[in-house]
């Protein structure tokens, strides 16, 4: 944004105070909004010394003019002010806005509404001292806030809180989003973010090489894989599924179920016999070929039999509930193999992704496409890291683990990152709290196996593959709480936000 912004005052020629001026419109719009129910409402505008600040006191300027009682705070003289906001603060202090100091001892309940416009994306250090206490005050007691272009405290690119951060219940971000409002920590304190137009061209985004994205519900279902009337299950490509073991058989059968649901023309499951008949009894249009096991899990002894099927797939699944051992490391080790000498697509998730971080050189000479599936636990064992340090820069985690071992990482979060080897990058805003349970990974896995068997890229299909996923968590709330959805209730609800 800052280098878009250049763009259109140095080369478009567009004032940087008429931006300025059109993002406090945008702010005043909601500020109303909010207020329209209310009698007599007072607004505090709580303004630091940098551009932030002058859209603050610019929408400060605007509310007071349209008769609202409107106080300020502002954290520097007037000499401390950049140019466009020195404009706005002599425009407020000659309508007689009041306008407090820094220091001054506020009674921030008394307000019904308090705009943050105190920092905004500079942010580079932690807040400390009188900045902290004043921005905890707004935390402790404002009724409501709306914070401009991004919550005061909040990181714009990684979403990390430095040192402390306004709780907004609403945001109003302009041209474009900015990465640290989806991100966590930070996404817990944007509450519900609007998009303001400030004349920005979106052309312009274009020029920037911008390569993170957040999907859109219209630009997901354009993403689709389109079907044709004149089809048969060939056309929609064979899902193979290396999942389950006797301690965990619901695995492979979730995975088999979502890559159905998600379009997949045939599901082959190559499973040990107790995985079958779980398999079996859930799901009827699942074909299942019984591979020879030891204590229940994978072995070498399971490739017999199987080479056709890798050689005939055309996406395949390893890892959902295989347990851990030797033998299943060597199994998986020689399946990824099978798989690249046939130059098959894999999704590897679990425990699969335990085996290969017994030996990260199997990504490194891999030469077939692949989807990655960790939680940042597993995310920790393939890189190294503490899940504090991966938590920590979630986007910059995957993307460096994509483009050193060039495979497309789905890192799981509450709002997951996707990052492909060519830079990349989408974070996924779908999804709550009832995705927090055994199981929902397996249908993740399979909905994006679906999505490759039916034509669509890796990326692409790991995008919609989340995106759908988190859907279907939301809607399967509609009818039960977040405690009680289950892996098999998300299943459910594929078919329905699809359409």
């Amino acid at each position: 944004m800052r280098e878009i912004e250049k763009i259109v005052i140095n080369e478009i020629g567009i004032p940087s105070i008429l931006l300025m001026e059109n993002a406090a419109i945008g702010v005043v719009r909601h500020c109303f909004e909010y207020l329209k129910t209310i009698d007599n409402p007072c607004v505090l505008v709580v303004c630091g010394q940098g551009n932030n600040g002058g859209d603050g006191l610019a929408a400060a300027r605007l509310l007071s003019v349209k008769g609202i009682d409107t106080d300020v705070v502002f954290t520097g003289g007037i000499d401390a002010a950049g140019a466009d906001a020195a404009v706005n603060l002599r425009i407020v202090k000659n309508l007689g806005v009041n306008i407090f100091s820094f220091n001054t001892e506020i009674k921030f309940e008394s307000y019904d509404l308090i705009v943050d416009a105190l920092f905004g994306t500079g942010i580079s250090r932690d807040i400390e001292g009188i900045y902290k206490d004043l921005i905890d005050s707004i935390n402790r007691y404002a009724k409501y806030v709306i914070s401009v272009d991004i919550p005061s405290g909040v990181h714009s690119d990684t979403g990390l809180i430095m040192g402390t951060a306004i709780k907004a219940a609403q945001t109003v971000t302009f041209g474009f989003p900015k990465t640290g409002l989806y991100l966590f920590p930070g996404a817990e304190c944007t509450g519900i973010i609007h998009f303001e137009d400030i004349s920005i061209p979106r052309t312009l985004i274009e020029r920037v090489d911008v390569k993170t994205e957040v999907l859109t519900g219209s630009e997901a279902i354009a993403l689709l894989p389109k079907r044709k009337r004149r089809s048969n299950k060939g056309s929609f490509g064979k899902v193979l599924v290396f999942a389950g073991s006797d301690e965990m058989p619901g695995a492979a059968s979730l995975a088999c179920s979502a890559a159905y649901e998600a379009g997949a023309g045939l599901v082959c499951a190559c499973v040990t016999r107790n995985t079958a008949s779980v398999i079996q009894h859930f799901q009827r249009e699942i074909v299942t070929r019984i591979v020879s096991g030891k204590n229940g899990k994978y072995c070498k002894e399971s490739f017999e039999n199987i080479s056709g099927e890798i050689k005939n797939a055309g996406v395949i699944v390893i890892g959902p509930g295989i347990g851990r051992s030797i033998e299943v490391t060597e199994f998986v080790l020689e399946l990824i193999k099978a798989a690249e000498a046939s130059n098959i697509p894999l999704v590897l998730d679990a425990d699969a992704l335990f085996a290969v971080s017994e030996d990260l050189n199997t990504f490194k000479t891999l030469k077939t496409l692949c989807v990655i599936t960790p939680h940042p636990g597993e995310m920790s064992r393939l890189t190294g890291l503490s899940i504090e340090e991966i938590l920590d820069d979630v986007i910059g985690t995957a993307l460096k683990f994509a483009k050193v071992f060039n495979v497309v990482t789905l890192l799981k979060d509450a709002h997951t990152v996707i990052a492909s080897p060519d830079g990349n990058v989408n974070i996924n805003t779908t999804g709550n709290s009832a995705l927090s349970k055994a199981g929902t990974g397996d249908v993740l896995t399979g909905m994006i196996a679906g999505f490759i068997s039916q034509g669509c890229d890796v990326f692409t299909a790991a995008k919609l593959g989340a995106y759908f996923h988190g859907k279907s968590g939301e809607a399967a709330c509609m009818d039960e709480s977040q405690y009680s959805i289950t892996a098999s209730n998300v299943i459910d609800f594929i078919p329905i936000v699809m359409k």
